[in-house]
């Protein structure tokens, strides 16, 4: 195992920088063993697994300030646990591109960051200058920083839970960017209740990312599902994109295969009468080498 696991490292060299300190260090059956990750945070191993927890990975000599373990279960998201170092460390500030984020090492969904959108989040930041950018299902409002520092006029940031958006604050604070600006909008509740109201007030935006969960709770609706929901997803935001302006559109539902998940994005844009002028996937950073599950598509609006 410790020799995948310096084969992996040695791989991912080339992502490691003054820039950015986070990354995938392991990634399951692309690096050689099946249900393995291990997630790097500043020098800090999360390792998730889904069975047997790799107790060995404790004699691995790769330098780290701390090793955790957390078991994969659907059903139940236990915290996870410190196995080396200060387990009162909690939450830490790591980099990606010179962006800092927050994260929680403890927690048992997600540590407040998903690694895997590392190239939408800089691609975000390219586009962003001189518009008004909307991050739909934001979690701890990544995207929203990134915007924000590539010029965005405004960004709105819209998700069920006040935690997270409080969080997504704090990433703001991180960035010398002041979230209580006019500017920048955290707005709590159900996406499609929120898009319906900007679409009343005729509020439109150069740039929008859907970035939703598989499965979420919504306000009226009940549950949202993205094999379900998408396109309605797709064609609320389409309303309310300006001319040459952009959509991200990400989903990892492992049961949506490209082909149908391009056939939602493409039918919830002819849905709300609009045009688009070019799709393009962005494949996932080369950290991910195994299973390809998130599927990114850049929609441009005529």
């Amino acid at each position: 195992m410790n020799k995948q696991i310096n084969t992996a490292f040695i791989k991912r060299k080339g992502i490691i920088s003054k820039e950015t300190d986070s990354f995938r260090l392991f990634d399951g059956v692309g690096d050689g063993i099946t249900d393995l990750f291990i997630d790097v945070f500043a020098d800090h191993w999360l390792v998730s697994f889904l069975e047997e927890k790799p107790v060995d990975l404790t004699k691995c000599e790769l330098p780290r300030k701390s090793l955790w373990f957390k078991k994969l279960d659907k059903n139940d998201k236990e915290s996870a646990q410190c196995e080396e170092g200060d387990p009162a460390i909690g939450k830490i500030k790591i980099k990606e591109n010179n962006v800092k984020y927050l994260v929680d090492l403890e927690i048992g969904y997600s540590q407040g960051i998903f690694l895997d959108q590392r190239d939408n989040r800089l691609e975000v930041r390219n586009r962003s200058s001189g518009i008004r950018v909307l991050n739909c299902f934001s979690y701890t409002c990544a995207f929203s920083v990134v915007a924000a520092l590539g010029g965005a006029v405004s960004t709105t940031s819209i998700d069920l839970s006040n935690s997270y958006l409080q969080w997504g604050k704090r990433n703001f604070q991180l960035n010398d960017i002041d979230p209580d600006h006019d500017e920048h909008y955290f707005c709590k509740g159900d996406v499609f209740e929120w898009l319906r109201q900007f679409r009343k007030k005729d509020r439109m935006f150069g740039g929008i990312i859907l970035d939703p969960p598989s499965f979420s709770r919504a306000g009226k609706r009940g549950v949202f599902s993205a094999e379900k929901d998408y396109s309605l997803l797709v064609t609320e935001a389409a309303y309310l994109i300006e001319r040459g302006g952009w959509i991200l559109a990400s989903c990892n539902h492992r049961g949506i295969s490209s082909e149908k998940f391009v056939s939602a994005l493409t039918g919830g844009i002819d849905n709300a009468r609009r045009k688009i002028r070019t799709i393009d996937r962005k494949p996932m950073g080369s950290d991910f080498s195994g299973e390809a599950y998130l599927k990114s598509f850049w929609i441009e609006i005529e």
